[in-house]
């Protein structure tokens, strides 16, 4: 009897799934326009990528939360007015400023600029033709920095305190919007996969990057940006599974064995909520 290597057939119906995903979501286009704008993410992260399962599955699951990410950034565009400023909290290798600027409409974004407490992060930036400073994002008025929508691509999950985050984000930042991506949650938990595992099963370090602390559910997140000073205004989906479709059946094993997908949440600066809480 033939051996069934069930990991490679998890890849391929993965990798499938991601795929059918995409053209149910609209977002085929978007991803290959990308993937002419960046050729190479294997220096997406600090920690290093396997190369052989970068080629199976992980460009692929990569490049297209990516297309979903930029999509929110060019529907959010129009509210903002022309030449505006980004402001690109926890960019860890300049990507998506190149996606913006192969894809933004012409006048529409002046300045993308990306913030980052890792100086290994913001030399790599700066080395692929970005903008990119060492500093808080909170702190960027002290830099003569006005920006007109803070981004952020899963990274608030990785803070050990989100809400003052925001919130400091909310009463110094220096601006009034902030559109934010995290893994999606049907309902909210606290911490990631590592927290769950027996000390025997941990690396020796981790690193803020590798462990999520809060993983919350879209409503939670929302209150959370309403106690920290920012009122939702948008929440959009990504499923790494189609709809009306076989591969539907990925869903449950998308959310056992990673995320079903994830959101982009845009909120607005309104403290009305903020002011009344006396515990900052």
């Amino acid at each position: 009897m033939l051996g069934i290597d069930t990991g490679r057939l998890y890849e391929r119906l993965a990798a499938a799934s991601i795929d059918a995903a995409v053209r149910h979501q609209n977002l085929a286009e978007l991803r290959e326009i990308l993937r002419q704008a960046v050729p190479d993410l294997l220096e997406q992260y600090t920690y290093p990528i396997d190369n052989e399962t970068y080629r199976r599955i992980g460009e692929r699951k990569m490049r297209s939360l990516h297309a979903f990410q930029i999509n929110c950034v060019l529907e959010t565009l129009p509210r903002l007015g022309p030449d505006a400023t980004i402001v690109d909290i926890g960019d860890s290798s300049g990507a998506h400023g190149m996606y913006v600027r192969a894809t933004a409409p012409a006048g529409s974004v002046k300045r993308y600029l990306s913030v980052n407490l890792d100086p290994v992060a913001v030399d790599k930036v700066n080395k692929r033709g970005g903008e990119a400073i060492l500093c808080r994002a909170e702190e960027l008025d002290h830099r003569s920095v006005h920006a007109d929508l803070f981004v952020s691509f899963e990274t608030i999950e990785h803070l050990l305190d989100p809400v003052r985050f925001l919130h400091d984000l909310a009463t110094k930042g220096a601006a009034d919007h902030i559109l934010f991506s995290v893994p999606y949650r049907r309902a909210s938990r606290f911490g990631g996969y590592h927290l769950r595992l027996p000390d025997s099963s941990l690396p020796q370090q981790m690193s803020p990057e590798e462990l999520h602390i809060m993983e919350l559910s879209p409503y939670d997140w929302s209150i959370a940006c309403r106690l920290a000073g920012f009122r939702t205004e948008a929440v959009s989906f990504y499923r790494q599974y189609p709809g009306c479709h076989p591969l539907r059946l990925m869903a449950p094993l998308w959310r056992r064995l990673d995320f079903e997908g994830y959101i982009c949440i845009l909120a607005k600066r309104d403290l009305g909520f903020a002011e009344r809480y006396t515990g900052w």
